[in-house]
């Protein structure tokens, strides 16, 4: 399941983007001006950047995406104001703008659009006997399909798409779950286990439990 990492100022105007994301399937996280973004990429290493520009000068937006492209290849989505219309050389960098307000009919088209350009041949993903088709929803453990629910679904392609990195339970409730669930970090555990129960057995696991901090993809 594709992760969007949506860069903003308003954290109130955020929580709502993220709604609409989960809404079309996708998982998202967010990220201030103020913290040092190409850091937080390199530990989230989304599929794509949503940029709300809160009324940040053009200028500011640009050398933002210049420091994101240089090192990440993830698609760069920027919800503009219409004063960025006047400095276009600012948004030369960018993969695709929307002209605020936004559509959400238009902006699920366009997201869907960067994506497919973006992540192109990394529809399969493939661990020894395991294999998830992203593109149909899918995964396979020893040539056999794996009923899993949606939310089992939802966090085994999270840890797999971020494999080798360890997530504790708080921040898989906020990244499979969402932001506003108020739940505790049991709901993990359970599924977790769950999860496990399907697709491992006793001579082969893919979920790692980090004693007193989480759970991570095992990459090998």
């Amino acid at each position: 399941m594709p992760n969007i990492l949506i860069v903003t100022k308003d954290k109130g105007s955020a929580k709502i983007l993220q709604g609409k994301l989960a809404a079309m399937g996708h998982i998202s996280s967010f990220a201030s001006y103020k913290d040092k973004i190409a850091e937080h990429i390199a530990r989230e290493i989304p599929d794509m950047v949503i940029i709300e520009t809160n009324g940040q000068a053009p200028a500011i937006i640009r050398e933002l995406v210049k420091g994101i492209k240089i090192k990440h290849k993830a698609a760069v989505l920027v919800l503009s104001k219409e004063e960025f219309l006047n400095h276009p050389e600012d948004l030369l960098e960018v993969d695709d703008f929307i002209m605020e307000p936004v559509d959400d009919r238009e902006l699920a088209l366009r997201i869907k659009r960067l994506l497919r350009k973006s992540t192109g041949d990394n529809e399969i993903f493939r661990c020894r006997d395991m294999v998830i088709d992203f593109a149909n929803c899918e995964v396979r453990v020893a040539g056999k399909i794996v009923e899993l629910t949606f939310k089992e679904y939802e966090l085994l392609t999270f840890l797999a798409r971020n494999r080798g990195r360890v997530y504790t339970r708080e921040s898989l409730l906020n990244k499979v779950w969402g932001y506003d669930y108020f739940g505790g970090d049991r709901t993990v555990d359970v599924h977790v286990r769950r999860l496990r129960s399907k697709i491992e057995t006793t001579d082969q696991a893919f979920i790692e439990t980090v004693r007193n901090v989480g759970y991570r993809f095992i990459s090998k």
